[in-house]
């Protein structure tokens, strides 16, 4: 195959990710009372799930650990301290509000997964009462703190701060250095543009993060030199529309080569009808032609078929398919979540994320380790003065991303790997290139 010139992002962690024999990608598990094989597994570390086979979270966290112990070794990254740098999160509400002690149980698992990656975690708590006044200003002195790697609004607030606060507002002053969460709308403006940029957005990231290694292992597909598979050759549907995760992603796969089908959303129509028979026919129309379904509706029940509160069945699957589905309503006993996929129907389906396990842990590991690149941003010029500390290593490690990617030789690779080194070490180059570098290459200083 010619070489042909590449000059996009190259690096980060999925190069090393998805070479560990101890993640075990897809596992089988009990879930509800039934037996489930081919199962993505992106669980880990969180209690309960230790019982299986290592997944995305479990193999990530104790990595970047591992990491955060190596910096010290670093001439030019020991005087970076991991526990000393924050992972801030915001909740606003009243204790005694549904809505607050449901995010206080999550903030409490992210924290303790945080520290088990090597940084602080810290939470900021504020009353309902609170004025958007107040928040600005607190706000403004957390983009200024260099000891916080990303901070981020738990949502949705509570009481009357939720009633009354405007959120995209209040999240759009959020430094976009440290908006890990993906929260300011410049950070989703550049995912969906496939920009240059310092954060993705957690879930969709996650999402892709589980598709990828899929396709690598077990379809054969390429690993870019950024870090994300191939989806040439592979009609990918996408369903929701909501502006943290089905837009990215749909925007975001169009980068990655793949042929977009949707979004489904609860407008879709055709012929400008938008009944419910038209809509049942679309939506399995597109749905029986997709390869991988990204799913992201997001509410039930969802109505539209008479036996089922699920959106989608097994008579609207393509046998094979891949489903990564990112829905957990909460229904019924209001405690267990939900997904958009109908039990029954996952049989069809080559590997499928469930309920837990699978997204959730995905989201959570790709924020935090979003707060790790945080602390390395807040360094960006001791990331440089390593790289260049470390050039021949860069170039080894870029040559072999590229001539990979490419099935080319090495030495074809050459020329692409010195302009995209220059480019990570350049003080006027986004700081997203120096750090997806690093991040590339700490295996490699690991071993020396």
């Amino acid at each position: 195959m010619d070489y042909r010139e590449y000059l996009s992002r190259i690096g980060g962690l999925n190069h090393w990710l998805f070479a560990q024999e101890e993640f075990k990608h897809v596992i089988s598990r009990p879930f509800r009372n039934e037996n489930y094989f081919n199962v993505i597994n992106g669980s880990g570390v969180v209690t309960g799930e230790q019982k299986y086979p290592k997944g995305y979270q479990d193999v990530i966290i104790p990595e970047l650990k591992r990491r955060s112990d190596f910096l010290s070794e670093v001439p030019a990254l020991k005087s970076i301290k991991p526990s000393e740098q924050k992972v801030l999160t915001v909740l606003v509400g009243d204790k005694d509000d549904p809505k607050v002690a449901a995010s206080l149980s999550y903030i409490g698992m992210k924290s303790a997964t945080t520290k088990l990656a090597g940084l602080s975690s810290t939470v900021e708590e504020f009353p309902s009462n609170v004025t958007v006044a107040e928040l600005y200003e607190k706000l403004s002195e957390w983009n200024r703190d260099r000891s916080i790697s990303i901070l981020m609004f738990q949502l949705p607030f509570g009481g009357q701060a939720g009633q009354t606060i405007d959120i995209t507002s209040l999240c759009n002053r959020i430094n976009i250095a440290k908006d890990g969460d993906g929260l300011n709308q410049v950070t989703l403006g550049l995912m969906s543009l496939g920009a240059d940029r310092y954060y993705d957005c957690c879930t969709p990231r996650g999402m892709l993060d589980l598709a990828s290694v899929y396709l690598v292992r077990e379809k054969g597909a390429r690993l870019r030199p950024d870090g994300i598979a191939s989806f040439a050759g592979f009609e990918v549907l996408v369903a929701g529309r909501s502006a943290i995760i089905g837009d990215p992603l749909f925007n975001i796969l169009k980068r990655f080569d793949a042929t977009i089908l949707g979004p489904l959303h609860t407008r879709t129509g055709s012929g400008g009808r938008v009944d419910k028979d038209t809509q049942i026919r679309v939506y399995t129309e597109l749905s029986k032609r997709a390869d991988i379904i990204f799913s992201c509706m997001g509410f039930h029940p969802y109505k539209i078929h008479p036996d089922t509160e699920y959106f989608f069945t097994a008579d609207m699957l393509k046998a094979g398919c891949l489903i990564i589905d990112a829905s957990t309503s909460f229904r019924k006993d209001g405690k267990r979540p939900f997904g958009d996929i109908d039990p029954p129907a996952r049989s069809k389906a080559a590997a499928f994320t469930l309920e837990t396990g699978g997204v959730g842990p995905a989201t959570v590991t790709k924020l935090i380790h979003q707060g790790w690149l945080g602390m390395l941003y807040q360094n960006i010029e001791r990331i440089r003065k390593a790289l260049e500390d470390n050039k021949s290593v860069v170039k080894s490690v870029f040559i072999e991303f590229l001539a990979a990617y490419a099935q080319s030789s090495r030495s074809e690779a050459e020329g692409d790997a010195e302009k995209l080194y220059n480019r990570a070490i350049h003080p006027d180059s986004h700081p997203v290139h120096a750090v997806d570098a690093i991040e590339a290459i700490f295996p490699k200083l690991m071993k020396k």
